[in-house]
């Protein structure tokens, strides 16, 4: 809750979910704008303008309304992430004797993929064809935006692929580590489907709660008003 107010982690969220702070913004005014037209158009069908000293508690509500759903977006996302990468390297391990090195197998498995990891492993195999760029930072910020213990332990492992070879007693390494996490992250995934709506759910069903109580407190109000 103390997240919404103080919006700490905004640019964070933003550059993880590649949204262009300038539409956010726009998206967050455009919200806010409405929510205040829809709450004037109450007060004029109450007739009592002493409620229009409310605008401005509402248009905050509608201004940070896009944030609660970018918050929602990261963790569903990192969820996402997490829950494909142990997918993503079910078919690199499966397409590594085709293709033949590292590099040509990353490439091979977008075409099995979706996002949002489809465009980091995009991102990865650019950064890869970049003189400038170190190939271990490369499969190291790949591990931090997967961000788990494993998926470090994993990158490492296959960045160790493009620099000294791929040997048998290593393949087979990689294939456990990764059998184990599909099953544990399967697992978690289970979890967080059946505990999701009440984790992340109730903060957006109380504002909506708010919200409709607010409404319907000032149409009784007014039509109270009008039978005296």
């Amino acid at each position: 809750m103390v997240e919404v107010f103080t919006e700490e982690n905004k640019k964070m969220y933003l550059e993880y979910l590649k949204v262009n702070e300038e539409k956010f913004f726009s998206k967050r005014i455009l919200t806010a704008v409405i929510f205040a037209i829809a709450y004037t158009v109450i007060i004029m069908m109450i007739d009592n303008p002493w409620y229009l000293i409310g605008i401005p508690f509402i248009m905050v509500f509608g201004y940070k309304i896009p944030y609660i759903e970018l918050i929602s977006f990261k963790k569903r996302s990192e969820i996402l992430n997490q829950y494909m990468f142990p997918n993503f390297l079910g078919y690199f391990v499966a397409l590594l004797d085709t293709q033949g090195n590292v590099y040509q197998t990353l490439k091979a498995t977008t075409q099995y993929i979706n996002d949002p990891l489809k465009s980091e492993v995009e991102n990865l195999i650019n950064k890869l064809e970049e003189n400038n760029v170190d190939n271990r930072d490369a499969f190291l910020e790949f591990a931090e935006y997967i961000g788990s213990s494993e998926a470090h332990m994993i990158m490492n492992l296959i960045y160790d692929f493009t620099e000294e070879g791929i040997n048998k007693n290593d393949l087979i390494e990689l294939e456990s580590m990764i059998s184990k996490l599909q099953e544990n992250k399967t697992n978690e995934y289970i979890r967080y489907s059946a505990s999701s709506m009440d984790k992340h759910g109730t903060p957006m069903l109380i504002y909506g709660m708010l919200y409709v109580f607010i409404f319907s407190a000032l149409a009784l109000t007014g039509y109270a008003s009008s039978l005296l």
